[in-house]
């Protein structure tokens, strides 16, 4: 407060009313002086700079002490500038102010006073800047901008003025028809957000650009010059060894994919093989040598995929690490994943970078780092061939062939020790495998030991129990130097540092460390804080902190070392913590689910997380921590935690779709559920596990589970659960086309929810009930059970579950042809659907959106939706429906008249289909199958798929009217 007005007295008063709003406390002035007082003693020569005047207190400072007072002495002199006419002189001045900008001023939660300072000095900021553009683009340098205009944009969509600019950069630069796209733009977003025109300055903008008005032709210099964006484009690629040897043809085929890539969509290049081998340098070579063909900048990212005692990075984790790179401000990256993605794609779009992004384990992690239109080139790194990954050019890295290997021995030992021991040299390479990375320990240890021969290094390599330790060489100078941070600190810092170390992720908030530390959340903050201001902990927003990947090795081995009792009642506390948090949430998100260990009735809602949303975040920000806690609970012993916490995994996976790592933990949980010899928990993960494989289109092992766990229900006489159990069974049995048993089941379930006043399982069953009924043909009781399920779900604020009803609702309507109020249903559901932000769901909601339309001959919208659907479903981890999607896609093809297209989609439907046996899925791609080659003009194969289809459907007991 006293530097926003510098110079000037700030009362007590308003210092009160910026501290506390409306409702200060009764020691609130003297609080304020105790304040005044510690910052004068902690700034050098304080009381110089923070003086009592009057009523208040004023601060003493000059322009090159304040980026404030420099910002505004900078926009005055460019004023003056504009009023003397020199142009470039005030071009120049506004820049340099806004150089200053570092991100959002007075980022945060301040308080009402903060918060309108903050609003009126980022309005003068985007003034400034719509000032600067200005210039420019009279200058003659308007493609020069549109990419710095195009980000402001995307961050200020409202802003009509930011828009203005960039549409006459865009006409300037000679893009009229991009310039007119962009009025479209704004118009439809502010009809979506605000329900209103854009005003009359944007919408005569956009009628003199598309007349070109004569008052709008554009300087000579923008028609000659490349568009390339203004801002400092960020250069972030690792150091390129000079001593870089062989991988001539590696680099060759890197260079040539890159070159051969038509424009308009980016070119993924990536590199596998075992580690060590030097794909990491091989890739930062190649981005070297590439990086002027790149000209808005080059990222670097170490997924962690295979880094010792690391846990990979998510796509989510290093969006943030990219965004991060680029010069965004942490308090500008969404703490979500889908406001994240978003923001990622966001800012890649329109650029052409060069991205490396390394060590990568899995193809989730690396999927939706992949710009999605960008001219772009990414370099992907990594062990195993990551084949979940489409449109990747692949290359394998070996080990370096002897000749190579000699080489790099050479360049970075030197020739003249090499030549004296040439033999010894030969079985060094040997030794070390053709591995850069041990030829390069190798070389280092020999290069510090001038005294030892070749021959010496290779004996004491020659010992298989030792060779990994001699070819070890960083990591020592850094424990000593953080050895020494650690045992500067007092006793009881020492402590909360090690008791740290037993955080399994790789960021940790307050409420975690308050949990390991045995405190409350206020003082665990305060030992966080010190920690980072010894430089052994990073903050990295408000409330969240990471420890540096060196520093958590250390930690770790300090945790270990010393480990007391009070280390393992530290873990406890906080599996404790993770267990009843994330059950509230999951009690929260899934609104009727039974807490384990009651007999019935329905879940508890406790009042911590009073949003959905709040208790999705707190799902979606922990859940990478969750995830190793099981890992770090069945490790050391502690069963009833690592029974207990994959449940919730389960749960929340079923909105994210995380499934392949979610059931590893329930896999754990199902173990360890069964060393506690507790049936009810072994049942409850079995049951779980059994659907995260169904999301898998695992449909066999998740039959085998459902019914183990039918059976320990039985044993128990558990008839909530065995009635869950059969619930569940008949969704699989659904999928795998035994219909008429997985009616039965569903029918069974049913009466027992009712019967027990079960409202969760109640709505569940009747949901899947009814599209078993659809499959069937039973249209009319498959609306009946569907809207049923609706109402429940609705009458307990369910909302998961009620978009797979409301899917359900609007197939059994359109068997009906009922098609407009179907429509309305499939639009429900994707309401919903998007709401809470479920990636395995929404391919199949889109996709009952398109087969609608396709009905209503709505072929232009239908072929929108299926398009959507088809590139959801590629980016999403969960299998089931897929099928589904590439049927309804074919669906809409076939209706448009592209039957060589709608055929490859319907044999890619049945391969899938069959892989997975899902048998209405198979018989509805032959049976689609069989009127493309019919309208093919193949008679003889449409009848050979007819025939197949009709055997299938038979099977199943689906009538005619249903296929």
């Amino acid at each position: 407060m006293l530097l926003l007005e510098a110079g000037r007295v700030v009362p007590v008063s308003r210092l009160v009313a910026a501290a506390w709003n409306e409702e200060p406390p009764g020691s609130a002035e003297h609080q304020v002086r105790k304040t005044v007082a510690k910052l004068r003693s902690r700034l050098p020569c304080g009381p110089d700079i923070i003086v009592t005047d009057g009523p208040g207190y004023r601060a003493v400072v000059d322009t090159e002490q304040l980026d404030l007072l420099r910002y505004q002495v900078l926009l005055q002199q460019a004023r003056a500038s504009l009023d003397a006419g020199e142009t470039q002189r005030a071009a120049a001045q506004l820049r340099e102010a806004l150089a200053l900008w570092r991100g959002p001023v007075l980022a945060g939660s301040g308080g009402r006073v903060v918060d309108a300072a903050s609003t009126a000095l980022e309005e003068q900021r985007l003034t400034a800047a719509e000032q600067l553009y200005d210039l420019r683009i009279d200058a003659g340098e308007a493609a020069e901008i549109t990419g710095e205009l195009r980000v402001l944009v995307d961050e200020h969509p409202l802003r009509e003025t930011l828009r203005s600019r960039l549409m006459l950069a865009l006409y300037h630069s000679g893009q009229q028809a991009a310039a007119l796209d962009e009025f479209v733009r704004a118009r439809s977003y502010l009809a979506d957000e605000l329900g209103i025109d854009p005003g009359v300055d944007l919408t005569g903008l956009h009628e003199r650009i598309l007349r070109q008005d004569p008052s709008l032709t554009r300087p000579e210099r923008a028609v000659s010059r490349v568009a390339r964006q203004v801002t400092e484009a960020p250069h972030a690629l690792p150091f390129d060894v000079p001593d870089f040897s062989g991988r001539s043809s590696e680099l060759e085929w890197i260079c040539e994919a890159a070159r051969r890539t038509p424009e308009g969509a980016p070119t993924v290049l990536a590199l596998d093989g075992m580690g060590g081998g030097g794909k990491t340098a091989l890739a930062v070579r190649a981005a070297h040598q590439l990086a002027e063909r790149y000209p808005h900048g080059s990222l670097f990212i170490d997924l962690h995929g295979f880094t010792p005692g690391q846990t990979p990075l998510s796509a989510f984790q290093a969006q943030g690490d990219l965004l991060a790179a680029a010069g965004t401000p942490s308090d500008e990256i969404p703490t979500v994943p889908a406001g994240r993605a978003a923001r990622w794609q966001s800012y890649m779009r329109g650029r052409r970078m060069l991205l490396v992004l390394d060590n990568a384990a899995a193809s989730e992690q690396v999927r939706e780092l992949i710009p999605a239109s960008s001219d772009s080139l990414v370099l992907i790194t990594s062990r195993p061939r990551l084949t979940g990954l489409d449109g990747v050019e692949w290359h394998s890295v070996g080990a370096l062939p002897e000749l190579d290997s000699h080489q790099l021995l050479r360049n970075t030992l030197g020739a003249a020790r090499v030549a004296k021991e040439p033999e010894a040299a030969r079985e060094l390479l040997r030794l070390c495998g053709g591995l850069p990375l041990a030829v390069r320990i190798a070389a280092a240890r020999l290069a510090n030991r001038p005294h030892w021969t070749v021959q010496r290094l290779v004996e004491r390599l020659r010992d298989h129990d030792r060779r990994l330790d001699e070819l070890t060489s960083e990591g020592r100078g850094v424990a000593g130097a953080l050895l020494l941070s650690y045992q500067s600190m007092p006793p009881d810092q020492r402590t909360a540092f090690r008791l740290l170390g037993h955080h399994p992720g790789r960021y940790l908030d307050t409420e975690e460390a308050a949990a390991l530390l045995d405190t409350d959340v206020m003082t665990a903050e305060d030992v966080l804080e010190e920690l980072v201001d010894v430089r052994l902990l990073e903050a990295r927003e408000p409330g969240v902190y990471a420890l540096h990947d060196l520093v958590r090795s250390f930690v770790q081995r300090v945790a270990q070392g010393q480990r007391a009792p009070e280390d393992g009642q530290a873990v406890r506390r906080l599996l404790d913590h993770y267990l009843s948090t994330a059950e509230r949430a999951c009690d929260t998100l899934f609104p009727g689910r039974r807490r384990f260990g009651e007999d019935g009735g329905e879940g508890r809602v406790r009042d911590e997380f009073d949003r959905k949303e709040k208790a999705l975040q707190w799902l979606d920000q922990h859940r990478e921590s969750l995830l190793a806690a099981v890992d770090a609970a069945y490790d050391a012993g502690l069963l009833w935690h690592a029974a207990r916490l994959p449940r919730e995994l389960g749960f929340h996976s079923s909105i994210r779709g995380y499934d392949a790592s979610a059931n590893v933990a329930l896999e754990k949980g199902v173990s360890a559920s069964r060393q506690l010899g507790d049936r009810s928990l072994t049942r409850l993960n079995l049951m779980n596990l059994a659907m995260g494989k169904w999301r898998l289109g695992q449909l066999r092992d998740a039959v085998d589970r459902l019914e183990e766990a039918v059976e320990l229900s039985r044993l128990m006489e558990d008839v909530h659960s065995e009635a869950e159990c059969r619930a569940r069974l008949g969704q699989a049995y659904n999928s795998m086309g035994e219909l008429e048993r997985a009616l039965r089941l569903c029918q069974e379930a049913n009466a027992v929810a009712q019967e027990l006043g079960f409202t969760r399982l109640d709505g569940s069953s009747l949901s899947t009930l009814s599209l078993i009924q659809v499959r069937l043909g039973r249209f009319e009781e498959a609306v009946e059970s569907a809207e049923r399920a609706v109402a429940i779900f609705d009458s307990i604020k369910e909302i998961q579950l009620s978009v797979d009803a409301l899917s359900n609702l609007s197939q059994a309507i359109e068997g009906l042809g009922r098609f407009e109020e179907a429509l309305a249903r499939a639009d429900a559901a994707l309401e919903r659907c998007q709401r809470m932000s479920m990636p395995s769901v929404l391919p199949l909601v889109l996709a009952r959106r398109a087969d609608v339309l396709v009905r209503l001959g709505e072929l232009d919208e239908a072929a929108d939706s299926a398009g959507h659907a088809l590139v959801k479903a590629a980016s999403s981890t969960d299998d089931i429906h897929r099928a589904a999607v590439h049927l309804s896609v074919g669906r809409v093809l076939y209706a448009q008249g592209d039957l060589d297209s709608a055929q490859a989609q319907q044999l890619l439907a049945h391969e899938i289909a069959c892989r997975m046996e899902l048998r209405y899925d198979e018989a509805s791609a032959l049976w689609g199958l069989a009127r493309t080659t019919e309208a093919q003009g193949l008679p003889q194969v449409a009848r050979q798929h007819r025939s197949a289809a009709g055997e299938l459907f038979a099977l199943m007991n689906v009538p005619d009217s249903a296929r």
